[in-house]
């Protein structure tokens, strides 16, 4: 099996697993938070079925602008805020220790691709457009909309620094790495920045 199905594969079991585990009246929440994962999968893999090999990299932008689009009606009606999906400003004092935690992230991101060794293609400036897009649109679907539903459906009970952590977020973390591959070296390059 490819890596990368696979990966998918991995991605939607584990966002499935959190519908048994969820009590009945959060479960609905659970299953949107797995319904907008698939939708992320099909229209990623649709994407890339269509898309001429130069514009690949574009797929994980259209994948993740279809996900926002399909969560705006829950958006509209008030199922979810706009401060669940972190559509709000930072609050006072919280830029520092973010940027902190980025960078750290991003350092120990670039050290683990670093020991795999060269990049097999060139950074091109629209392939680094198409990444940092596809990168900004991921964080809203994921740390957003897909992360506001697990929450729902498993709230909140362990604190890490100040940050409320919960079964919904490991999993949906879990669940984006997954998405990138399974093979080792890939996982350990996506995980300290996921």
């Amino acid at each position: 099996m490819n890596d990368g199905i696979a990966g998918w594969l991995l991605a939607l079991a584990i966002s499935a697993a959190l519908i048994p585990w969820s009590r009945r009246e959060q479960r609905p929440a659970a299953v949107g938070a797995f319904a907008l994962l698939l939708l992320y999968v099909v229209a990623l893999a649709v994407a890339g079925w269509l898309l001429d090999p130069d514009w690949r990299p574009w797929a994980p932008a259209i994948a993740a602008a279809a996900v926002w689009l399909a969560f705006q009606p829950l958006l509209a009606v008030g199922r979810l805020t706009r401060a669940e999906v972190g559509l709000v400003p930072l609050r006072p004092g919280s830029a520092r220790p973010a940027f902190v935690v980025t960078a750290i992230a991003l350092v120990l991101n670039a050290w683990i691709v670093g020991l795999r060794g060269p990049a097999a293609m060139s950074v091109a400036g629209p392939l680094l457009l198409a990444v940092v897009l596809a990168a900004m649109i991921e964080e809203l679907v994921f740390r957003g909309v897909i992360l506001a539903l697990a929450d729902r459906a498993h709230p909140s009970r362990w604190d890490l620094w100040g940050a409320p952590v919960s079964l919904g977020g490991l999993a949906v973390t879990a669940a984006f790495v997954a998405l990138h591959g399974v093979r080792p070296g890939m996982l350990l390059g996506v995980a300290p920045a996921a």
